[in-house]
């Protein structure tokens, strides 16, 4: 029993190492997952906020084509507000562009 106990004494060093190795390791994949995490969901927040604009702009334009209206509207929604732009020329559509609080969306007709 005591020779046991002289030999674990000396490697109670490399149980303090592997300890620390074994937290060092933890907290790396930890960190790393929680980084994506946090990419992926910006991500998704971008997407979101782009189809939302997409929306808009789908649901301005057929308010425009049906009933016509201001080339110059602004548009408050529960998501947020926004500001539709429409150009014409001669009674053509040549440009619809809608702003919102962070993005900006046009299409342009050649």
């Amino acid at each position: 029993m005591v020779a046991m106990l002289r030999k674990s004494t000396g490697y109670s060093g490399y149980v303090f190492l592997e300890s620390l190795i074994a937290l060092g390791l933890m907290c790396l994949i930890i960190g790393s997952y929680l980084s994506l995490n946090t990419f992926l969901l910006k991500k998704n927040k971008h997407a979101t906020n782009q189809l939302i604009l997409y929306r808009v702009l789908y649901e301005e334009m057929k308010h425009f084509e049906n009933y016509g209206g201001p080339l110059l509207r602004d548009i408050h929604t529960e998501n947020g507000d926004y500001q539709l732009r429409v150009y014409q020329v001669a009674n053509k559509l040549i440009e619809v562009e809608v702003i919102g609080e962070n993005e900006h969306f046009e299409i342009k007709k050649e």
